[in-house]
């Protein structure tokens, strides 16, 4: 028995490192999860960001704990894009019950 037995996970910036921690974790407490990347390279970021394979392992990783998971590629500055995938995750899971928003690029340009 987990701490979340039954609850519906969402977290972003789900590829790979401490979001696909989060997930995997979420898994193994008891949530299905949804996770959301945008699995691609923006040009401003200096170092190398999630990619689509990443984000599938996540997806394995998850499954392997026993839970479900839907993997959706989108960009969370992007509203409509975020809306889609939260739709997508109620249509699969019938809601969300936690969200971990941990989308974030470091730059070392100027805001």
């Amino acid at each position: 028995m987990g701490l979340l037995d039954g609850k519906i996970a969402l977290v972003t910036a789900a590829a790979r490192d401490q979001g696909r921690a989060h997930a995997v974790t979420c898994a193994r407490e008891g949530a299905d999860v949804i996770v959301i990347d945008l699995a691609g390279q923006l040009s401003t970021v200096p170092y190398p960001m999630g990619t689509a394979d990443e984000l599938a392992e996540t997806v394995e990783l998850v499954e392997k704990q026993g839970r479900r998971a839907l993997a959706v590629e989108a960009d969370v500055r992007d509203q409509a894009a975020l809306d889609r995938a939260v739709s997508r995750g109620i249509a699969e899971f019938g809601r969300i019950d936690i969200l971990i928003a941990n989308a974030g690029i470091w730059t070392r340009k100027p805001f």
